[in-house]
């Protein structure tokens, strides 16, 4: 929408998420307190293998256990049929199918170890695959192993951010050589204060630009500001 208003250009910058917990240790021990949860203890060593500066080792005196680990996995096939009649010529039905799985995984992590009192997070991930509809021939369905390894693995980097969260990039639009005064102006102000870290003043220049001009493109920037504030754990000032 933003190039039906005319050209754009874009910028991006990188932010570093606050960690919901801050580890007194960068070694951790991976613990699954059930064999159901081996899996996820599998690839929480995996996610936190790509967190700068954490080492997983067995006999870290910190440890994350892992356990209440759930996943649901169902398999549906989805056909379309149609028949044209013998007004169209023709007395042939026509079907089409596709399958699709959908899952859904949870778990809970417990960091613990260091006399501190235990401090326990929950997360709960949906992943979905859909195939291509097939007109002809058999569905070449997967098993459901697929589907468990991706949900293991969006519920581990879930947890994972909670103490390690990733570096993120945010990437926004400006107008370029904006009139002074305008709307637009107004926005690319907002997003250089955003940019800077002013989250305060970049919410009241991306209201101004939509006071200015209302637009649903003006709107959908105030939420990503929001959004941006909420993953810095930042609280606006009242108005």
């Amino acid at each position: 929408m933003l190039f039906l208003l005319g050209c754009v250009h874009q910028v991006s910058w990188t932010i570093q998420p606050p960690a919901a917990y801050d580890l007194q240790q960068t070694e951790v021990a991976v613990v699954a307190a059930e064999p159901g949860c081996r899996a996820l203890a599998d690839s929480l060593v995996n996610a936190l293998g790509s967190r700068p500066g954490i080492v997983v080792r067995p006999d870290a005196a910190q440890r994350l256990t892992v356990h209440r680990c759930d996943e649901q996995v169902t398999t549906s096939i989805d056909i379309e049929g149609n028949y044209p009649g013998l007004d169209y010529g023709s007395g042939v039905y026509q079907e089409r199918r596709r399958y699709s799985l959908k899952g859904s995984a949870t778990g809970e992590m417990v960091v613990d170890g260091l006399g501190g009192q235990p401090v326990r997070f929950a997360e709960h991930v949906d992943r979905d695959i859909r195939s291509a509809w097939v007109d002809e021939g058999s569905l070449d369905i997967p098993a459901s192993m697929e589907l468990r390894e991706r949900l293991a693995a969006d519920l581990a980097s879930a947890l994972a951010d909670k103490i390690a969260p990733l570096p993120e990039t945010i990437r926004r639009s400006i107008y370029p050589d904006p009139e002074p005064g305008t709307a637009r102006q107004l926005h690319n102000d907002a997003v250089a204060a955003e940019r800077a870290g002013n989250l305060d003043d970049a919410m009241r220049l991306a209201r101004a630009a939509y006071a200015a001009q209302p637009s649903p493109v003006a709107m959908d920037y105030i939420e990503e500001l929001s959004q941006h504030a909420a993953q810095v754990n930042y609280a606006f000032k009242t108005p």
